[in-house]
């Protein structure tokens, strides 16, 4: 609207939700980089009051949660360690529209073949990385993030890959003290398999 106002409006549409297999297609990929380039996203969830999150907040917020729930576990201290010594190698200039759950439950692929990245609640101003990480250590087979990387439209960088790793982790060990603090504990338990298995992969 003229005065800055936001109006937003929900379209009903018929389609499915895209299976962990088709993440790693290119319209996927194409989409996503349609999103982190989009200058009236961006401009609209500034018009929202959103503002840019940088890593070093984003650690300060996920131990605050990890004390509240009292979990000293020593993977999940390993963890945070992690994200402590490797701070101040992730700050990353160009901030962009993140939607921050990039599930593979989150695309719908419309009947006239249309692909959509619904469910925009937690969308943040960050760093790409905090969209590509989750998204390529979920979905993506390693030896394949090159070539997805560049269906983005970027290289694969060692930047890069430390990025991913550490917004990936710090978005893993933020799940295990949210389903702690609501007494989830088969999801708290599975969270913290992955927690196991991300660090083995990260630190090797």
């Amino acid at each position: 609207m003229e005065n800055g106002d936001v109006i937003t409006a929900q379209h009903w549409m018929t389609g499915r939700e895209l299976k962990p297999k088709d993440m790693s297609g290119r319209s996927v990929a194409e989409l996503l980089r349609k999103i982190h380039t989009s200058k009236a996203l961006l401009d609209m969830l500034k018009r929202l009051g959103k503002e840019p999150l940088n890593p070093g907040t984003l650690l300060s917020q996920l131990k605050q949660a990890v004390f509240a729930v009292q979990q000293s576990s020593p993977l999940i201290q390993e963890g945070i360690k992690y994200l402590e010594d490797h701070l101040h190698e992730v700050h990353f200039g160009e901030k962009v529209v993140c939607h921050c759950d990039v599930n593979h439950n989150n695309w719908l692929l419309s009947e006239d073949n249309q692909l959509y990245l619904i469910d925009w609640d937690g969308a943040m101003i960050a760093d790409p990385a905090m969209d590509l990480g989750p998204l390529l250590y979920h979905y993506v087979e390693k030896p394949a993030w090159e070539s997805w990387l560049g269906m983005y439209g970027i290289e694969l960088t060692d930047g890069l890959r430390l990025r991913m790793a550490w917004y990936v982790l710090s978005e893993t060990i933020t799940f295990i003290a949210w389903h702690k603090s609501k007494g989830n504990d088969k999801e708290f338990h599975d969270a913290m398999e992955e927690l196991h298995m991300l660090m083995k992969r990260i630190v090797q």
